[in-house]
């Protein structure tokens, strides 16, 4: 029996031997630092701990008091001592926190470490004992903070461009409207061309008549006849020049309008120069609901919508050019449909004929621009859709807008 109990004793004592060193293996090769506080001093840590402040071995680490690993304020500009005190405080109280904070190596270096304090249970005599679980984050807070100051300014890198885009919007609306200011010169002089000649033929009647018949008294009524016609003339001239006037005016705030107002004010700005392109218009306006938009902006989407049919014909030669302009209110908006009989477009392209730069005119006339900005204007500056499909005889464009 006595034998029993020495062979179990012996066992116990293997067992707590064998504990002993499985921990203590443990606690020095754990590979955070690990520490023991008693009285707001460091009684034990392993070797981890050790390195990690770059000291040469415990027993010169042991005699360094931990608010001497700490610079005199943490990055928050609160005082280091006030601050362990506080979160002492909440390990007195929860019996455990968990924390970063910068300490100082041997050679007064910055590190970032995360600490997890956990309140141990008192033995009978024993003072009160914590254990400081230490994780070097250097590196990892290190990384944050580039990646923070990355975002920063990634942010200011992205407003930079969306101005610089904008900019460019700017400068390619400007283009645009450059490239559509030849066209329109054309149509102004064709628009002019006759009643400058009816004046021209008016005034040498008229000089021819007072030269033939000074005495004759039916002079009068035939002068006042030819004035009156002259000037129904010069007021459709002005009427022109205050169209195309008002048209290129810079146009920065909305207003209400509906889209068979805008439709008519594009119509009367080319449908002289296409009846003498002997291309027909027709107009089916039955659209009502007030929008509000950038006028001129969307009166040169239809302007070069039209252009571009008016330029297909003519490399196409169409025999009776068309083109049907149709409004009507839909559900929360509004819709205008521009189409041609124009053979309509290659289904290799007919996918990129919005694309910047992208033009299929002859001899390189085209800036691929036009649709470019109409998609433009009708997408980003009046929050709009415009589609562009072949249909049997041409093709047809779609613009839907919200109220």
């Amino acid at each position: 029996m006595e034998i029993l109990y020495i062979i179990l004793i012996i066992g116990l004592f293997v067992v707590v031997i064998y504990k002993q060193k499985f921990y203590k293996s443990l606690y020095q090769d754990f590979t955070d630092g690990i520490s023991i506080i008693s009285e707001n001093k460091i009684i034990d840590c392993n070797d981890t701990l050790v390195k990690l402040f770059g000291y040469e071995n415990k027993k010169e680490f042991l005699t360094v008091h931990p608010l001497n690993l700490t610079p005199a304020f943490q990055p928050d500009n609160s005082l280091s001592c006030d601050k362990a005190q506080e979160m002492m405080n909440i390990v007195e109280k929860t019996g455990k926190c968990k924390f970063d904070w910068v300490f100082l190596d041997k050679d007064q270096n910055e590190k970032w470490i995360e600490i997890d304090i956990v309140k141990l249970k008192k033995t009978f005599f024993s003072k009160q004992k914590f254990c400081m679980v230490w994780r070097d984050i250097d590196l990892r807070v290190t990384v944050q903070k580039k990646l923070e100051k990355f975002n920063s300014n990634l942010e200011d890198m992205v407003n930079h461009e969306i101005e610089k885009n904008k900019e460019k919007e700017k400068q390619l609306i400007k283009q645009s409207k450059l490239a559509q200011l030849g066209e329109m010169i054309s149509m102004i002089a064709h628009q002019w061309r006759q009643p400058l000649s009816i004046i021209s033929s008016s005034v040498i009647d008229l000089q021819m008549k007072m030269v033939l018949q000074k005495n004759d008294k039916r002079l009068l009524s035939y002068v006042e006849k030819h004035l009156t016609d002259t000037e129904s003339c010069i007021v459709s001239l002005t009427q022109t020049i205050d169209d195309f006037r008002n048209f290129y005016k810079p146009t920065k705030l909305m207003q209400q309008t509906d889209l068979s107002t805008i439709v008519t004010k594009a119509y009367d700005m080319i449908k002289s120069y296409f009846q003498t392109c002997n291309i027909e218009i027709i107009l089916d306006k039955k659209s009502s609901k007030k929008i509000t938009v950038f006028e001129n902006e969307l009166i040169q989407v239809c302007l070069n919508i039209l252009q571009n049919s008016r330029e297909n014909f003519l490399i196409k030669e169409i025999v009776k050019p068309q083109i049907t302009i149709s409004t009507v209110d839909v559900d929360n908006g509004v819709s205008l449909s521009i189409c041609d009989n124009g053979g309509g477009s290659n289904h290799d392209i007919i996918d990129k004929i919005f694309d910047p730069y992208f033009s299929t005119k002859y001899e390189k006339n085209g800036t691929g621009l036009g649709l470019y900005m109409c998609l433009k204007i009708v997408e980003e500056h009046h929050n709009g859709t415009i589609t562009a499909t072949n249909t049997k005889d041409g093709i047809c464009f779609k613009i839907l807008l919200q109220n």
